[in-house]
């Protein structure tokens, strides 16, 4: 079995011969204008392949998003603001396989009431080592930082550590928070995907004009490098930027859900108290009673348990006693406290009785039918022994 370095070479064989059935016509259009022509206005030329620009952006002193900031890095991490960075990759392809490559890298901080925004642009393949450097000189990777990411995870670190691999560099450090799953955890109920377009449009009501589809940007990369034309590459590195801007102003909400969770936004209340309860327990505890005191079922639920938790079992029971025959989660809790605490058998049996013949999965309609058996038993303990007369 070949150990990991041959692996390696023999992938970085297979990648170098995809690289050299690319025309010769196009290699040298791409080849001069990498090492020649200028490229955007804004770019500099930091090697013979890799141009960076930067880019610093007041935050407006009115709006409340340094503070929206602040809580997010506050709750969400417990981290330094200004050691948080959200980064974001554009590619050669949407798959993340081995033969996809990154040609746009970008990654954004606040810091001293502005954003600050990096981006890195790939000119042509054979330049690949020389970019990854790059980041590798600019970009803080380290234990000592949060990168913030939408799908990092399962897609843009990754690859980069692939493509790290590739050119024989150490992979650097990327401890990063994945936004996504927080954001399917509060809105998948309510939005049509979880999409980063669809959470901008929806969640952040933040309209793209004339944006340049995701799908189309390894298109209009390979045309790049086949005419060198730069219409298309602005589209891209336009619609890049986007991206990092609403990695920021998506964490910013989330800090302000925490800090204050009845502002909501259109998302599942309930998940959103459970997040809280967890990042900012006073807050979300306080959410979840008026959501139960509301008829929410989960937040009854939780709440309820949490009152037996605590030795609060008569509280938890006043919280859910309106809803045990609506809700069969909270019938649930109403059944233990019955027959465990209030040792109230008959009770118990009558709920139980009613919540047989609703529609319950399997599962639950088989734990509910030993639990009438077994208030069956325990009724029939509680009867007065029969005493016969003697005539």
């Amino acid at each position: 079995m070949m150990d990991l370095r041959t692996r390696l070479e023999a992938l970085r064989q297979v990648m170098k011969g995809r690289e050299e059935r690319v025309p010769e016509a196009s290699r040298r259009t791409t080849r001069s204008l990498s090492e020649d022509s200028p490229f955007l206005e804004g770019w500099e030329r930091t090697g013979r392949y890799t141009f960076r620009r930067e880019e610093r952006i007041p935050l407006d002193p009115e709006s409340n998003l340094l503070k929206d900031l602040q809580d997010g890095a506050k709750y969400v991490l417990s981290f330094p603001l200004e050691r948080l960075y959200w980064f974001d990759t554009e590619t050669t392809g949407l798959s993340g396989g081995a033969g996809t490559m990154i040609f746009l890298f970008g990654v954004s901080r606040v810091v001293d009431a502005r954003i600050e925004v990096q981006q890195f642009f790939l000119t042509d393949f054979p330049g690949e080592e020389e970019f990854l450097k790059s980041l590798l000189d600019s970009v803080p990777f380290s234990r000592d930082t949060r990168f913030l990411s939408y799908n990092g995870s399962a897609y843009d670190a990754p690859l980069l550590k692939t493509r790290f691999l590739l050119q024989r560099l150490d992979p650097p450090a990327i401890p990063q928070v994945d936004l996504l799953y927080l954001v399917r955890r509060l809105w998948k109920k309510s939005l049509p995907d979880c999409s980063l377009g669809t959470v901008e449009r929806f969640v952040l009501d933040r309209e793209r004009t004339a944006d340049l589809p995701g799908r189309m940007i390894p298109l209009v990369y390979f045309e790049y490098l086949r005419s060198g034309t730069l219409d298309g590459i602005r589209q891209v590195i336009q619609h890049h930027r986007d991206d990092l801007l609403s990695l920021i102003y998506l964490f910013a909400l989330l800090g302000s859900l925490i800090r204050e969770p009845s502002i909501q936004k259109g998302l599942d209340a309930a998940a959103l108290g459970l997040l809280v309860a967890m990042l900012n327990p006073a807050k979300g505890w306080e959410f979840l009673e008026e959501l139960a005191r509301k008829g929410d079922p989960v937040a009854i639920e939780r709440v309820s348990k949490r009152c037996r938790r605590q030795g609060k079992a008569e509280e938890g029971q006043r919280i859910r006693i309106p809803y045990v025959w609506d809700f069969f989660p909270v019938a649930l809790e109403e059944l233990k406290h019955l027959e465990h605490v209030k040792k109230d058998y008959k009770g118990a049996l009558e709920l139980a009785r009613f919540w047989l013949n609703r529609d319950l999965s399997p599962s639950d309609r088989a734990d509910l039918q030993r639990r009438i058996e077994r208030l069956r038993k325990k009724t029939r303990s509680q009867l007065p022994p029969v005493r016969l007369i003697d005539r």
